[in-house]
């Protein structure tokens, strides 16, 4: 009785899957030409959040930052195959159509707090976090001597809820650089840096491309 259930189940799914050779068949694609930027950004964000780990959300952002740093036509072809094998195979068509048309506005801190705020950390990233802390090196019984000559866990492990956790994970950059100023000096970056979703302070280049991008 159970076996002929799921065999029917399985044959109405598969039959589901059938179109008829003579029939129209109707395709819903995102336009995303046709988004406002704050939409666009935030669509971006729910997708790369959604589908990657959060140590790829972090290197996407990463990578974003030090482009800025050196806006140019082969600093943006290398940004995007870097990002394209971030993304994989199989969600990086959806995330690069997404990316191309986002990269050029939105905010690097509004991307990182939103990948602290709902992302997920692979198991396999975490347990090589905690590795390199328990696995010793030459002389960290003295220098790891007040806490018993074992280092400490990685912030992203012991503090995962602060943002200075994940920048820290960032590669060196302009803006990494004023992120951790800020949070040394005061401990937190303002609110409304990190909910501004566009990005205030980019290169004229940086927004033209942006706008041919959409043409």
């Amino acid at each position: 009785g159970s076996r002929g259930g799921r065999a029917s189940a399985l044959a109405r799914r598969r039959g589901f899957w059938d179109f008829p050779d003579d029939q129209p068949i109707r395709v819903r694609v995102l336009d995303v030409d046709a988004l406002p930027l704050e939409e666009l950004h935030k669509a971006f964000v729910f997708t790369l959040v959604r589908r990657l780990p959060a140590e790829a959300c972090i290197r996407v952002a990463s990578r974003l930052a030090l482009f800025r740093d050196n806006f140019s036509h082969a600093a943006y072809e290398n940004m995007l195959k870097d990002c394209a094998t971030l993304f994989g195979p199989t969600h990086g068509p959806e995330l690069l159509a997404l990316f191309a048309r986002c990269h050029a506005t939105i905010s690097v801190p509004f991307l990182l707090d939103y990948t602290r705020r709902f992302g997920t950390f692979s198991r396999k990233f975490i347990a090589g976090q905690v590795d390199q802390s328990l696995s010793p090196k030459l002389f960290d019984f003295i220098r790891y001597q007040e806490r018993g000559g074992v280092r400490a866990l990685p912030p992203i492990v012991a503090r995962p809820w602060a943002l200075s956790s994940y920048t820290r994970l960032m590669a060196k950059s302009q803006l990494k650089s004023q992120l951790h100023e800020q949070l040394m000096l005061h401990g937190h970056i303002p609110a409304k840096d990190l909910q501004a979703d566009a990005a205030d302070d980019l290169p004229v280049e940086a927004r033209v491309a942006e706008r041919l991008s959409a043409a």
